[in-house]
This record gives C-alpha cells, structure tokens and sequence, in this order.
C-alpha cells in the first residue's frame, strides 16, 4: 500500500509540475498540425479547419501564466527540419517558417486578449454578450490569419498572387471553423486541468454526451445518402446544422458546443470516406454558420436560464424574508396584545375604586354636587377609553368582530354628549340629546365610532346658531340611531364635506349587520333587535364595565 501511495505522489507531481505540462501542451498543437496534413480533406494552406487555430486561442484562453507561450514554443519547433519533417513536408525556410510562428500565434493571442478585455471576468461564465464578443472576434482573426499568411507566403516566394488570393477564403474559413469549435471544450477542459479547484461536471454530462453523438451520426447518415437514395433531392449535408442547433436549445452552451464539436470533427472525415463531390469550402462555411447558429442559441438558453435560476432564488429568498418578518410581527403583536390587556385590567381595577368611592361620596349631602358630577363625568370617560383599549387588545390582527353585549343607549348617548357638547358649544352648536332608556344589543365601541363620525360631520359642517339632535327611534321594529342635522349636503355629493368619515360608519354597519340611515338631514344607523320586547320595556342603568 505504501509504494502505490508513493507511486500516485510521483504521478500527482508529475502532472501537476509546470514544466511537465508546457510540454504536453506543445505536444498537442504539433499534434493538431499533424493532423492538418493527413487527410486531402485536411490540407495545410486551405483546410476543412485548420485545427492549431483552435489550439491555439484555446490555450491562449485556458491556460495560466506563462503556459500561454506553448503554441509558440512548438510553432518555433518548425524551424528546425529535424522536427519539421514529422509534422510538415516543408515549411519554407526557418525564417519564413518564425515569422508564421509570430504571425500566428500574435494574432489568436490578442484575439484572446481583446476577448477578455471587452468582456472582462464575464467571459468565464458564457453569456449571449460574451459568446458574440467570441464569435466576432474569432471571425476577425481568422480572417486576418488568412490575409497575413497569404501574404507572407507571396513574399517568401510559395505562391503567386493569384493562388494566394484564390485559397484565401478558404484559409479563412477553416481558421474560423476550428477557432470557433474547440475553445468551448477545450477551454473548460484545460482550466480543469491545470486548476484543479475548477468546478466539475455535472454527472449526467456522459450520457448526454452519448445521445448528441447519436443524433450527430444520424443526421450525418442521413444528410450523405440521401442524394443516393433519392438524386432529387440533392445534397442533405445541411442536415448537420440540425443536431447541435436542437442542442443548444435543450442544453444550453455547454451541449452546444458539444455537438458543434462532434458535427465539425465528424463531417470532413465522413466528406472523405464518401468521396463528397463538392466544393470543400461550400462544406467548411456550413460548419461555419452552423457553429455560429449554435452557440449563440446555447448561449441565450443558457443566459435564460441563469435568470430565471435568479429570479427563482430571489423569490424563495423574498419567501423566507416575508416569512420571517411574520413571524417577528406576529412575536411583536401578541407582546402587544399581552401588554394592552395587562395596562387596562391593571388601570381599570383602581378606577372602578375611584367610581364607587364618588358614587359613595354622592349620597352625602356634605359634598359639593357640581365637583362630584364633574369627577363622575372624568371617571366614566376614563372607563369608556380603557373599555375601548381592552376591546382593542380583543381583535386579531386584520379581522374585527363585533363584542356582542347588552348596551343602553342613554349610556352611548352620555358618552357622546360629554365628548361633543363642549365642541358644540365652541362652535355655538346646540347639541340636543333625546333621553332613551333603550337596551340594544351591539358592540359598544363600534356604535361609538359610527355615531362619533356622524355626530362630528353634522356639528362640525352646521351653522353658528344650528342645532344637532341626537336620538333614539322605533322603526318597523328596528333600533334606529340617528343624527339629525340642517346641513345641507354640496351639489354632485363630493366627499370632505358631509361624506367625511362615511365610509368607517359604512363598515361598522357591514360588521354590525346594521342599515345605513342617510336622509336629507339625516344620519344614522338600524340595528335589528335582538331582545325580547319584554327586556325592551325595562328600564335600563346597565354598566359594560
């Protein structure tokens, strides 16, 4: 067991030595030089795709530091015929064969620079913006690859001008091929390589991979044979396109490029298996379109579903946020609850000391009356305000209930009158309440809240020298509380003026089950009755306290 642990520590230093892997990356652009001359499909000035393009702005892209320098380190390679002579059956003269090594490696490694600096760190995660900046200035490169080593091959004395500029467009288009192709696979790869803190693949990427490869075969399969099935239906070799357009579409870039990777490397190798009669360059700018077609729909399906994976996140974090705060406000309020319960049972045990103790006082003739009502009067709207906070403490938050009780009427109307007779009297109102003895059976504070807005409209809209009534009525067996006024109510019924406040009186009514009394002069609410006639007929001095 030791000498395997000491045998994986020699090969983890091994790998990861930097020196160990600039050669292994020389190694794969010489390889994919190579490759350029082994098939007439793969032919050097004018190939299908020329794939040290590729190599190289991958590893401009992918690799750290000075790794970056491997592309030049193995172009240089070629200046000497000993090394040349397994890659490239002439490569014009070591000066002509350093000055494509700087032509070529200096154009695909600004092309890698102008990329990072037009999209700065977002280039790592491919986005619709970033795969355009990569697809334009792939296209520009490739394009000034061509045209320079056209050129350099006229001035070494290769080629004439007319051979140049008749190749010219094809170098170009496979520069474009391979460049656009392997850097989304290879740049992954190599950054996984030698970074090995990169994220890994998902697990299902293998069998993924498998059914793009299937799909690539069959639309290859049948884009060649069609012709030969059916001569009018022509080449189907466009049917290529297909395949890595599906899957973008359904996996994002990732598989995009995947698929544009096994179309690109699959189609010149089946072209040249099945003798393809056509124009090479008609089959590499298929490739071409086809690649561009595809990663930019991978691009925005993957930059679509990175939204809405965000969008779904803010919301599951708006979720728990809202639902913390909920929690907290729900915490907060049955604090409050609690502690409006406890102040007003706490305040209302010495008060109800203070009532009786003046009451008591009352029925000695040694006091002086008028201090003793006034007192009476502080006392029982002290208890009105601590009935209202207790009823208050009583409703859940965001629903109201009426507090159904026996309440008489000559109480809510004492309560009114000590509220609003001095108002009135400022104001030279007179305030006229009717006596009832009256028992309804309401909720105390809501009667309250109706009467006080409907009381407070007509004192408050009424003329110096009016008068405001305020009374009890039978109505065809319904309680009927009413405000009685001279206010006359402005044109068109705009609200401020006699409407103010019309709509808290209307939602008591709604919770009380009560009609809304509105009549010229006239306000007020119709409560149903809801005890026997014979308790009607009571007299009444009921406290709800």
């Amino acid at each position: 067991m030791g000498y395997f642990g000491d045998g994986v520590s020699m090969l983890r230093a091994i790998y990861t030595n930097k020196s160990v892997q600039f050669i292994a990356l020389m190694g794969l652009w010489l390889a994919a030089y190579k490759l350029a001359t082994l098939l007439d499909v793969f032919r050097p000035y004018s190939s299908l795709w020329f794939l040290p393009a590729g190599i190289t702005l991958s590893i401009a892209l992918g690799a750290p530091g000075w790794l970056k320098l491997a592309p030049f380190a193995a172009n240089m390679s070629l200046v000497s015929p000993d090394i040349a002579q397994f890659i490239i059956e002439d490569n014009g003269g070591a000066v002509t064969q350093a000055l494509h090594a700087i032509r070529h490696c200096g154009i695909y490694g600004l092309a890698a620079y102008g990329l990072i600096r037009f999209a700065g760190e977002s280039w790592l995660t491919v986005t619709l913006r970033s795969t355009l900046a990569y697809v334009v200035l792939v296209l520009v490169a490739a394009a000034a690859a061509a045209i320079a080593g056209v050129s350099l091959h006229v001035w070494a004395g290769n080629m004439s001008w007319a051979t140049a500029w008749s190749i010219v467009v094809q170098w170009a288009i496979g520069d474009a091929v391979a460049a656009l192709v392997l850097p989304p696979i290879l740049v992954p790869l190599l950054r996984r390589i030698l970074a090995p803190s990169a994220r890994a693949e998902p697990e299902n990427t293998q069998v993924r991979w498998v059914v793009q490869l299937g799909f690539v075969m069959l639309a290859i399969a049948v884009g060649s044979q069609a012709g030969k099935l059916n001569p009018e239906l022509g080449s189907l070799w466009y049917l290529a396109l297909i395949p890595p357009i599906f899957a973008g579409v359904a996996g994002g870039f990732s598989s995009a490029a995947f698929s544009v990777f096994i179309t690109s490397l699959a189609t010149p190798i089946a072209a040249y298996m099945l003798s393809y009669s056509g124009e090479m360059v008609a089959l590499s700018l298929l490739l071409t379109i086809g690649a561009i077609a595809a990663l930019l729909v991978g691009a925005a399906v993957s930059d679509q579903r990175r939204a809405l994976a965000a969008v779904i996140g803010q919301s599951e974090k708006l979720e728990e946020t809202v639902a913390v705060r909920t929690s907290e406000l729900s915490d907060a309020y049955q604090f409050q609850r609690h502690l409006v319960r406890s102040l007003g049972h706490d305040l209302r045990q010495p008060l109800h000391t203070l009532t009786m103790l003046i009451e008591g006082m009352a029925m000695r003739a040694t006091f002086d009356a008028d201090a003793l009502a006034g007192a009476k009067q502080i006392s029982t709207g002290m208890g009105g305000f601590l009935d209202g906070i207790l009823n208050y403490a009583r409703h859940d938050p965001g629903v109201i209930s009426p507090n159904l009780q026996v309440v008489a009427v000559s109480k809510i109307f004492a309560q009114l009158q000590n509220v609003y007779g001095p108002i009135a009297q400022q104001r030279n109102v007179r305030l006229v309440v009717r006596p009832s003895d009256a028992l309804l059976v309401s909720d105390e504070l809501l009667l309250l809240q109706g009467l006080s807005n409907d009381l407070d409209n007509a004192i408050r809209l009424s003329k110096a020298n009016g008068v405001v009534e305020l009374r009890h009525e039978v109505r065809n067996g319904l309680d009927a509380l009413m405000v009685v006024d001279n206010v006359v109510a402005p044109k068109g019924g705009s609200p401020g003026a006699a409407g103010f406040g019309q709509g808290i009186v209307a939602r008591v009514c709604a919770i009380l089950g009560a009609t809304r009394l509105e009549e010229t002069g006239l306000r007020g609410i119709l409560l149903k009755p809801l005890l026997p006639t014979a308790t009607q007929e009571a007299h009444a001095d009921t406290s709800n306290s």
